[in-house]
């Protein structure tokens, strides 16, 4: 078995490559990412660059950390991949983003170690979100990228490299690495100064090891306190067992509940302390079913917010284009 870490970088039509080279720690955003990932030893690491010269000095921040380039289209993030596994072949690749420098190699490992057990083609730490905003991983096994390759045709699905497989569960089978605990609220994203100035306060917070695991640099961040009337968590066992107590549908739930499944995204809505609901977005061919259930005699303006936090949770990534309620009702996401 082989394994690939790619590192998406450089020119992608956004402005991602801004951030990773905004300056921090001492160097810039990828500079300290890449250090943070050195320790992965399991396989190379490709830093996926664009074709353009001014990629060049994304290129040489590369070099600085023993990390070799592969350089592709700068329209097309799917194929620059497939230049990557035609130069490193292996059965699995790990896809990750460095516009956070507190990404690290042992986030890696963890959600490689669920692929693995699973046996699955795609798996995540995005889909259902427990860890900080900004560690995104993605491992994909390299025959179902290159079958997305040949088969995708829209912009979003070829700009995003693994949308095309995450919107077909039918087709490849999908799974979601999940944290002991829940960490959304902790957002580790480079957007601008003040993002950087909150990450450069949390390095300092830990002593300034850049090599501190994700996990304990948690102590050293308090997020916002949650303004919103209620709040959606990845649903755990303790939603299931939950479940006969909500005794409002929305739909038909599927049985069993499920955990962790990233076709079938399934969340427990709180409010305060207490369990109001649970809701689950079952997806193919980029079309999301929802259903739902939640407590008896529940606020009006509850429940809509419930749905408001779903249509969050749907529009922070792609693989749902449009959302289908009781079967007549459609929320349109995107083309």
């Amino acid at each position: 078995m082989s394994i690939l870490l790619v590192v998406q970088a450089g020119h992608d039509g956004s402005d991602r490559r801004d951030r990773q080279l905004s300056p921090f720690g001492g160097s810039s955003v990828l500079d300290v990412a890449l250090r943070r990932l050195s320790g992965f030893d399991d396989g190379p690491v490709v830093v996926a660059i664009s074709d353009l010269p001014t990629d060049q000095d994304i290129e040489a921040i590369a070099r600085n950390n023993e990390a070799a380039t592969v350089r592709g289209p700068s329209d097309d993030m799917l194929a620059r991949f497939v230049e990557v596994i035609a130069d490193y072949p292996a059965e699995h690749l790990v896809r990750v983003t460095a516009d956070s420098p507190f990404i690290d190699h042992h986030l890696v490992r963890e959600v490689i170690a669920t692929h693995l057990e699973t046996g699955a083609d795609y798996t995540s730490n995005t889909l259902l979100r427990t860890h900080p905003r900004g560690l995104d991983v993605e491992v994909i096994r390299s025959d179902a990228l290159l079958d997305a390759a040949e088969q995708a045709t829209t912009l979003a699905e070829r700009a995003g490299v693994t949308t095309f497989v995450q919107r077909r569960p039918a087709n490849y089978n999908l799974q979601a690495a999940v944290a002991a605990g829940d960490y959304e609220d902790h957002d580790w994203r480079v957007s601008g100064p003040e993002s950087l100035h909150h990450l450069d306060e949390i390095l300092n917070k830990s002593g300034g090891d850049l090599n501190a695991k994700w996990s304990d640099l948690l102590a050293y961040d308090k997020p916002e306190a949650h303004s919103g009337a209620v709040r959606l968590r990845v649903a755990r066992d303790n939603v299931a067992a939950s479940l006969d107590g909500l005794n409002e549908p929305i739909g038909h739930l599927p049985e069993p509940y499920p955990l962790a499944d990233a076709s079938r995204r399934s969340w427990g809505v709180w409010a305060d302390e207490n369990l109001i609901g649970a809701v689950t977005v079952s997806v193919q061919n980029g079309w999301g079913t929802l259903a739902a259930r939640f407590a008896s005699g529940l606020d009006d303006d509850l429940a809509s917010d419930a749905l408001a936090a779903v249509d969050e949770r749907l529009l922070a990534d792609d693989q749902v284009i449009a959302l289908t309620i009781d079967g007549s009702r459609i929320r349109q996401y995107r083309d």
